[in-house]
C-alpha cells in the first residue's frame, strides 16, 4: 500500500473536495505558520517574521486571487541558498477561474522572473538563468550576447537547497526552476498531483499521467517532454535554423551540450507533450478533461528540459496582468469570496488541538494534519487488527491514499517520540 505524500497541514485547501481544483489545490496557511530556513555555515535555523504558504485565497465569478510571500509552507528552506537568503515578498496573483485556449497569437512565457505559482505559494521561474554567452570574453555572464541563454537548472542546480530544490535570487525571491520535490511523489503508480498553476490558469502536474491522455483507465507512465538535445558540435545556428550572430561557443567540456536552452529543439512525436510542454488530457481533478502542463523528468527522476513551461502559454492571459502588474493584482471590493476555513475540521475525532483527521468518512484519501511536531509515526489497521498502512509522519502531517482499501471501519494509531499512542477511528466509504 503506497502512502502518497502531499503534505497535508492545517489550512490545506485541498480539503474542499467539492470546489474547483484551482480553488481547492492551494496550501492555505490559516495558522500563521512562519517561513523558516537553514543558513550555512552552521546550519542555523532562522524563523522569519512573515507567514509562509498562501496567506489569502479569494475568488470571483471570473478570477482566482492568490496572495503569497513566496516562502515554502511545507518544509524548512535551505541550506545552499545561493546567491541569497530568502526574503518575504508581497505577491497577489490573479488567475483566470475558467481558463480558455488562446486561439490567436499566444503569450510568451517571461524569459526571466515569475512564470507561474506552485501550490505551496512558492513562485515558479522559467528555464533560463540571467546569464548568456558573451563571445568577446568567452564566458557566460549577465551582460552576454543574448543569443545562447544559460539553462537555469543545468547551471544552477548546485545552488538549489536540499529541502525542496529551490533557491533565492539576488532580490531574495525564493523560487523553483524545476523539480519541486516536496510537491509530488516520484516514482509513482498513480497520476501525479497538481503542483501549481500557470499564469493562464491551467494546472501544472507532476511527472506521471495516463498513457492514453483521455483514458483514466490506461496505464500510468512518466510523461515525457518532446524536446531533445540537438546533434550539434558548433553553435552557429539557433533552433529552427536561424544564424546565430555572434556564434556561441563550440561544444566542449567547458561548454557542454545542455548548458544552453538553445541546445534543445522540439521534435514532434518524440515525447508525450506538445511544444508548450503540455497536452489535453483527463486527470483525477479534471475527469472531463483539461489542458495541462507537466513537470518533466528523465528515467532517473532528474528534471528534463523544458522542466515546466516552454516558450509560450496555451491559454489566454490578459496583457494588463503581465509585465509590471504581474503578481501585483488588486483584489476587488465586491463579488469576492475568500477561503478562510478548512472543510472537514468539524468531522475531527480527536478532542485536542494537536491533530486533525479529515475528511471522515473518507473515500480516496485521509489527511493527517499536525499543529505541532508531536506525533512521529502512524499505523492504520482494519477491524481484525491487520496493518494496512504504516509510515512516519512529517512535520506537518501526511495525506494517506486509501486506494485498495475495502469499505468499512479502520483504526489509525498515532505514536509520539516517547511511544505514547492515540487511536482514532475513521470510516472508508
Amino acid at each position: 500500500m503506497k502512502v502518497k505524500l502531499l503534505f497535508a497541514a492545517f489550512g490545506l485547501a485541498a480539503a474542499f473536495s467539492n470546489a474547483q481544483p484551482n480553488i481547492s489545490s492551494w496550501h492555505l496557511n490559516t495558522t500563521g505558520a512562519k517561513g523558516k530556513y537553514w543558513t550555512t555555515p552552521g546550519p542555523n535555523l532562522v524563523t522569519m517574521t512573515d507567514s509562509s504558504g498562501i496567506t489569502k485565497l479569494c475568488y470571483t465569478s471570473t478570477h482566482v486571487y492568490v496572495r503569497t510571500r513566496s516562502l515554502a509552507f511545507n518544509y524548512t528552506m535551505g541550506p545552499s541558498l545561493n546567491p541569497n537568503l530568502p526574503a518575504s515578498q508581497n505577491y497577489t496573483f490573479k488567475l483566470p477561474k475558467t481558463p480558455t485556449q488562446q486561439t490567436g497569437t499566444k503569450t510568451n512565457v517571461p524569459t526571466g522572473g515569475v512564470v507561474g505559482l506552485s501550490i505551496n505559494g512558492v513562485i515558479l521561474f522559467g528555464n533560463r538563468s540571467a546569464d548568456s554567452y558573451k563571445s568577446s570574453t568567452n564566458t557566460n555572464t549577465g551582460s552576454g550576447d543574448n543569443q545562447w541563454h544559460c539553462d537555469a537548472w543545468y547551471n544552477e542546480k548546485t545552488t538549489m537547497d536540499t529541502s525542496g530544490n529551490g533557491h533565492s535570487d539576488q532580490a531574495g525571491r525564493y523560487h523553483y526552476h524545476a523539480n519541486p520535490s516536496t510537491l509530488y511523489s516520484d516514482p509513482s503508480t498513480a497520476h501525479s498531483p497538481i503542483i501549481g498553476f500557470a499564469l493562464d490558469g491551467y494546472p501544472v502536474y507532476g511527472p506521471f499521467g495516463y498513457t492514453t491522455p483521455t483514458n483514466s483507465a490506461s496505464v500510468i507512465k512518466r510523461i515525457e517532454s518532446s524536446y531533445q538535445l540537438r546533434s550539434i558540435t558548433t553553435r552557429t545556428a539557433l533552433p529552427g535554423g536561424a544564424t546565430s550572430s555572434p556564434a556561441g561557443p563550440v561544444v566542449s567540456a567547458t561548454f557542454p551540450l545542455g548548458m544552453y536552452v538553445e541546445d534543445y529543439e522540439y521534435l514532434v512525436g518524440s515525447g508525450d507533450l506538445d511544444d508548450l510542454n503540455g497536452r489535453y488530457c483527463v486527470t483525477p481533478e479534471y475527469p472531463s478533461g483539461t489542458y495541462a502542463y507537466f513537470m518533466t523528468t528523465d528515467n532517473t527522476g532528474s528534471p528534463a528540459y523544458p522542466y515546466i513551461f516552454a516558450s509560450q502559454y496555451y491559454g489566454v492571459i490578459s496583457a494588463s496582468d503581465m509585465g509590471p502588474n504581474l503578481g501585483n493584482a488588486g483584489m476587488p471590493t465586491s463579488g469576492l469570496t475568500c477561503v478562510t476555513t478548512v472543510t472537514g475540521i468539524e468531522n475531527k475525532l480527536l478532542d485536542n488541538n494537536d491533530v486533525i483527521i479529515f475528511p471522515n468518512p473518507a473515500t480516496d484519501f485521509l489527511n493527517i494534519a499536525l499543529k505541532n511536531d508531536v506525533y512521529k509515526k502512524f499505523t492504520v489497521t482494519d477491524v481484525l487488527g491487520k496493518v494496512v498502512v504504516s509510515d512516519n509522519l512529517d512535520m506537518n502531517g501526511k495525506t494517506v491514499s486509501l486506494e485498495g482499501l475495502h469499505k468499512g471501519i479502520y483504526l489509525i494509531m498515532l505514536t509520539d517520540a516517547n511511544s505514547n499512542t492515540k487511536a482514532v477511528r475513521f470510516v472508508k466509504e
